[in-house]
């Protein structure tokens, strides 16, 4: 049962994360990624990391695609410049890459250890991240936070520009 669940949520998210790919309107892009978001916390709470799945919804599936929508909605795309031939010059590139992704992905499968993946997750799962987080990820919880701030002070500082001139 749990492999049935694991290859629907992953048929989900592959197909949803293609679709964002592929799509050319920049809204329909995003609710493909909403897809995909939902996907990923859907395999977070059948990992019963509930907390994980919690926080993939407010964060990403509520916060960063609602400021991305409202950030296309402002953008005039009738202004924008779309190339002809974009795909094709690109196609060149991302085919290697591709192949070199599903490579070592087949190599990684094929040479792990499985059987150490079976160790429960601990009880309380909130506890332990915050421990994690705050002992082992301090600084670059502080730094991502930090960066954060600069992004708002200046997403601040341009508003107060584009409104006075």
């Amino acid at each position: 049962m749990e492999l049935l669940v694991f290859v629907v949520i992953s048929t989900i998210a592959i197909a949803s994360a293609l679709g964002a790919i592929l799509v050319k309107s920049p809204i329909h892009v995003m609710v493909w990624f909403l897809g995909f978001i939902l996907s990923v916390a859907a395999s977070f709470f059948a990992l019963k990391a509930d907390l994980l799945a919690g926080l993939q919804l407010v964060i990403y599936a509520v916060a960063i695609v609602v400021f991305y929508v409202l950030v296309i909605t402002t953008i005039p795309w009738e202004k924008v410049k779309m190339f002809e031939g974009f795909y094709k010059k690109e196609f060149v590139f991302a085919l290697p890459a591709f192949l070199f992704t599903v490579g070592a992905s087949i190599y990684l499968v094929i040479n792990s250890r499985l059987s150490n993946l079976r160790q429960p997750l601990p009880k309380d799962n909130v506890s332990a991240l915050g421990t994690v987080l705050f002992t082992k990820y301090i600084a670059p919880f502080e730094l991502a936070s930090f960066i954060l701030l600069i992004a708002m002070i200046g997403a601040i500082i341009f508003g107060k520009e584009k409104a006075n001139g």
